[in-house]
């Protein structure tokens, strides 16, 4: 058990894949542990061919500072027991975090193959990260993006994430409840995410409470009335009956309705109070349960929806005309069920300032290669219009843009598709912020720690996009563009590459 407890945060560090450790052994007999590479974490495809939600940026700078505070005592104790090779031991008992780290925020809106965070660092530093800073930001990244397609299609109904008990281990529901905040739901249930991320969290019942009063309509009654007036003695802003244990309108919903008048709960209730239903037909139910509670007076309480509900099942609910005034959603966020594995990778673009870039039979494969950072364009009324891909030095682009003269941008895989940026018709926005410099945190890595401010963020950010590049379905092509140099250089690589093919 003692060892358990030691093996915590740090862990988290070397959560990796034994290559990674191998290839650094080889970097150290080679003398190359000290050469400057460059690594991009990206992604390559979206499940509907839109746009992902960035989450866990905040726990990839955590993850260093982890590294950088841990003893060399307590790094000995994890690294002796894996690491054989001597001299790589001790090249590792005494490692600290040099680099730099780059990334786009927290609710930063994110389409395929920009580069969400970048490292700069000593080639060992920056290789050993490679599969803990995947592990933390795919989970995210696909609980942020699906949390983004639910709340999507649910609006202007607000979701609330509550699938803690389906998600994958204690670290995924914890960060994941986060992650669905930040793509854009209201609330979650997760009481450590609360703590952690000063979040509150929020909660009706289970079925299991009621059926602990016993079984059939008295021992509801006496459960719902204990429940009111417990709550209320703790002045609990929300008083939600869950009315679908035994027969949702015959019973539940009777129930409900007499617990209010017996408890003197009312339209005048300073909170939430309402009924939830999770189970059978919601359309059907729901619309029979609005009548009634409007019919005994109760027009402002509301009805939550929950049983498995998705983007599709919500999108329905909504064109059937259902009453709701909330949905809860459980594994569909918790486990991004419909797109469980967000393809992240993270691949080297450049080594001691020269670029390096990797080639494949599948076109979709093959890295854009150098030091790379992201701006979005905006047109005259404000919305998206583009992103562009610019090398951070010597990017004629990136100086034409700086400058707000006329920029021309270019589809990559198609010559006749360009556009021209007229001066003063249209604004940017650089989209990569260093957080990182020299193993240093930066103030800008404090604008991560208030989640709802980077929810908020990411709404604004939404609301800057045109409806039909919001659709779930087949929404319109976003541009994100090469600039002219850096097309150039990826493309004078390849050549270089294919001349020595026999």
């Amino acid at each position: 058990m003692g060892r358990d407890r030691v093996l915590t945060d740090f862990a988290r560090v070397i959560n990796s894949d034994r290559y990674q450790y191998t290839e650094s052994d080889i970097f150290l007999m080679e003398k190359m542990e000290s050469k400057e590479a460059v690594f991009d974490m990206y992604f390559r495809k979206t499940e509907d061919g839109g746009f992902a939600v960035v989450s866990g940026i905040q726990e990839v700078i955590e993850l260093i500072e982890i590294l950088n505070k841990t003893t060399e005592e307590e790094k000995r104790r994890y690294f002796s027991e894996i690491i054989e090779e001597k001299h790589l031991l001790e090249y590792l008992v005494k490692m600290k975090f040099t680099g730099d780290l780059y990334a786009m925020r927290d609710g930063e809106i994110v389409y395929p193959n920009e580069p969400i965070l970048t490292i700069k660092a000593p080639l060992i530093q920056a290789k050993i990260l490679e599969t803990p800073i995947l592990n933390l930001m795919n989970m995210q990244l696909a609980i942020a993006t699906k949390a983004s397609r639910i709340t999507r299609a649910a609006h202007p109904i607000p979701v609330s994430s509550f699938g803690s008990r389906r998600a994958h281990g204690f670290d995924s529901a914890v960060t994941g409840a986060k992650a669905s905040i930040i793509g854009g739901c209201l609330s979650h249930s997760n009481l450590v995410t609360e703590y952690k991320y000063k979040i509150p969290s929020v909660g009706t019942m289970a079925h299991s409470f009621i059926q602990a009063f016993g079984v059939g309509a008295k021992a509801e009654k006496e459960a719902f009335d204990t429940f009111i007036r417990h709550r209320r003695e703790r002045k609990a802003n929300s008083l939600v009956l869950l009315i679908d244990t035994y027969n949702t309108l015959g019973i539940g919903l009777k129930n409900a309705i007499q617990s209010f008048k017996d408890n003197n709960i009312d339209d005048s209730y300073p909170g939430n109070y309402g009924i939830r239903i999770d189970s059978g037909d919601l359309a059907y139910l729901s619309k029979k349960c609005r009548f009634e509670l409007d019919q005994a007076g109760f027009k402002k309480a509301k009805i939550f929806l929950t049983n498995s509900l998705n983007e599709s099942l919500i999108k329905s609910l909504k064109e059937q005309g259902a009453c709701v005034d909330i949905f809860g959603v459980g594994d569909a966020i918790a486990v991004s069920k419909s797109n469980p594995c967000f393809g992240g990778v993270y691949k080297i673009v450049e080594i001691d300032k020269k670029p390096v870039i990797k080639l494949s039979e599948d076109v979709i494969k093959i890295s854009n290669p150098g030091f790379k950072e992201v701006y979005r364009l905006y047109d005259r009324e404000g919305f998206a219009y583009a992103d562009l891909i610019t090398l951070v030095n010597d990017d004629e682009d990136k100086e034409t843009l700086l400058k707000g003269e006329n920029l021309l941008i270019r589809d990559e895989k198609y010559e006749f598709k360009s556009s021209v940026l007229k001066i003063k018709e249209y604004s940017y926005k650089k989209l990569t912020c260093e957080f990182i410099k020299n193993g240093i945190i930066n103030d800008n890595a404090s604008q991560l720690e208030d989640v709802v401010s980077s929810r908020k963020y990411y709404l604004e950010s939404l609301g800057k996009l045109s409806e039909e590049r919001k659709r779930l379905e087949n929404p319109h092509q976003y541009k994100v563009d090469l600039s002219k140099n850096l097309m150039n250089l990826k493309y004078n690589l390849i050549k270089e590459i294919k001349s020595q093919i026999n």
